[in-house]
């Protein structure tokens, strides 16, 4: 539509573009039938995955991965879940890394493992001494969390819905509203006192060792992603 500034698709050309898509993707297959007859790997595989589960998760197996597929080129890009789902819909990714469920009927799911949350409670903090963590001792008026387009913040929302119903005088929020999209940024805020954060299990293994006593597990079964 050239009377558009800049210049827009018009309705009937997304409609050929898309079908142009599948057409592509489609005529690549038959490459994969052949290879995959000969019992050849090989060629381009495209993963989106998500940024709190790349940092820890790719170090473990990316090596291997290439050691045992040569022949692979792996391309790989962190992405929202959104994002994700989206180009896996219209065939740019082959594949992704989520937390799932994902309730999306035309993606096929496969569980790799599951991953604790644990509790990273500072020196001074009302729970500090608790050795095991409930979810009930949890107030969202003191986590500190992501920004909002990442499911981590969701799940910690999901851990904590009981939390809707608590008296929020008890212990009231602070007057700054802080969302990052960095663990390490909420791990230093809450090491300056301005609350308690969850991290993901993975995470927490490379953490410091002035850091790691500040860990604290729940109670079993402990809620996990």
């Amino acid at each position: 539509d050239r009377s558009k500034k800049p210049l827009q698709v018009t309705e009937i050309g997304e409609q050929i573009i898309k079908q142009a898509q599948i057409i592509v993707n489609e005529a690549g297959r038959m490459n994969d039938i052949v290879a995959q007859q000969k019992g050849y790997i090989g060629g381009e595989f495209r993963v989106g995955i998500i940024p709190t589960v790349s940092p820890t998760l790719l170090p473990m197996f990316l090596t291997n991965f290439i050691n045992k597929y040569p022949k692979v080129c792996l391309k790989i890009e962190e992405q929202t879940t959104e994002n994700i789902l989206k180009k896996i819909g219209d065939g740019t990714y082959d594949a992704g890394i989520l937390a799932t469920p994902l309730a999306n009927p035309s993606i096929i799911e496969r569980p790799l493992y599951y991953e604790p949350f644990v509790a990273y409670i500072p020196v001074n903090h009302r729970l500090q001494n608790s050795k095991t963590i409930y979810t009930g001792d949890l107030d969202v008026n003191d986590i500190l969390m992501l920004e909002d387009g990442h499911c981590f913040k969701d799940s910690v929302l999901n851990i904590c819905q009981e939390l809707n119903s608590h008296d929020k005088s008890k212990h009231p929020s602070l007057p700054v509203e802080i969302k990052s999209g960095s663990f390490a940024t909420l791990i230093r805020l809450a090491n300056e006192g301005m609350g308690m954060t969850l991290l993901p299990y993975l995470h927490t293994l490379n953490l410091a060792e002035s850091e790691q006593k500040n860990l604290h597990y729940f109670e079993e079964p402990s809620p996990a992603r």
